[in-house]
């Protein structure tokens, strides 16, 4: 028994123009890996800052994403071993027009480190040494 409440809707596949001339847009994903090296001695505590950037050669501040190997700031790591402690930082992709570039912890206390100079390469990985 049909029910007098219910419409009838007709579908329509829409109409969809498109323009020869529009290209798309590809979006590549980049990031930059620094894997760190830190003298140490058993004892000593460890931390990243999130205030930790790469700054391009133009002055463009990449922030940190992530961060493994290391507890972030307030948090320590305490080491259990004489010789270099190894961490690794994943930042956001370098603009390609970057040449060189900084690595720096900006603190509000002394201790921060900073790697100047750091050249870039096709890879975007890095291995640096943080004093």
């Amino acid at each position: 028994m049909p029910r007098e409440d219910l419409l009838e809707v007709e579908v329509v596949d829409p109409i969809i123009e498109s323009k020869s001339e529009i290209k798309p847009i590809l979006h590549e994903e980049k990031q930059t890996v620094v894997h760190c090296s830190m003298p140490c001695q058993i004892g000593m505590g460890a931390r990243i800052w999130k205030s930790t950037y790469l700054i391009t050669d133009g002055g463009t501040k990449i922030p940190l994403l992530f961060w493994d190997g290391i507890s972030q700031a307030p948090y320590w790591t305490i080491i259990e071993h004489n010789g270099f402690f190894k961490f690794t930082l994943f930042f956001g992709g370098l603009p390609n027009d970057c040449k060189t570039f900084t690595l720096k912890e900006e603190i509000p206390e002394p201790g921060g480190f900073e790697v100047k100079g750091i050249r870039r390469n096709k890879s975007d990985v890095y291995r640096v040494t943080v004093i």
